[in-house]
């Protein structure tokens, strides 16, 4: 009897090409996970930079920065005044994340940690550091980058200054 008439055929045919499919999904992931690391670092480097143009290029147009202690920022253009607001007053000259995860979902991805980031302030004073957690909320954007549309950072306690 052939494979074919016993059904054999078409079993180990579907089988191949689901495991192509899923072959596929997994380098998909691989490159999102990729796509959205090299937009962390894009965004982290804006930070050390002072460079509130850099970091807009990482967020999605609908973007909403919740940062501690001050009302909810909604808008990249908002988070882009925000940021000049912040950077006239406050120069960061160290900001770095740990103990960082992400987890994907179709076009939507979860990134998680842990923040570190020291400021001088301009008007002069002592270095002021910053600690604490943060969310950001990726999505794929309809020309298949990965952007910022939601950031929210706290901390257990009040910014320092040493």
């Amino acid at each position: 009897m052939s494979l074919i008439r016993r059904g054999v055929l078409p079993v180990l045919t579907a089988a191949c090409l689901s495991s192509m499919g899923l072959a596929a999904g997994a380098a998909d992931a691989a490159a999102d996970r990729e796509a959205i690391e090299k937009g962390h670092e894009a965004f982290m480097a804006a930070m050390r930079a002072n460079d509130c143009s850099a970091l807009l290029r990482v967020l999605a147009d609908d973007a909403v920065f919740a940062p501690p202690n001050v009302p909810i920022v909604s808008g990249k253009a908002a988070v882009g005044g925000w940021c000049e607001a912040g950077v006239r007053e406050a120069k960061t000259t160290a900001a770095s994340a740990s103990d960082r995860g992400v987890t994907l979902s179709g076009d939507w991805a979860i990134e998680h940690g842990r923040f570190d980031q020291s400021l001088v302030p301009v008007a002069g004073g002592g270095l002021i550091r910053a600690q604490g957690s943060f969310v950001a909320i990726w999505h794929r954007q309809a020309d298949g980058t990965w952007k910022v549309t939601r950031d929210i950072w706290n901390s257990p306690q009040p910014a320092s200054t040493r």
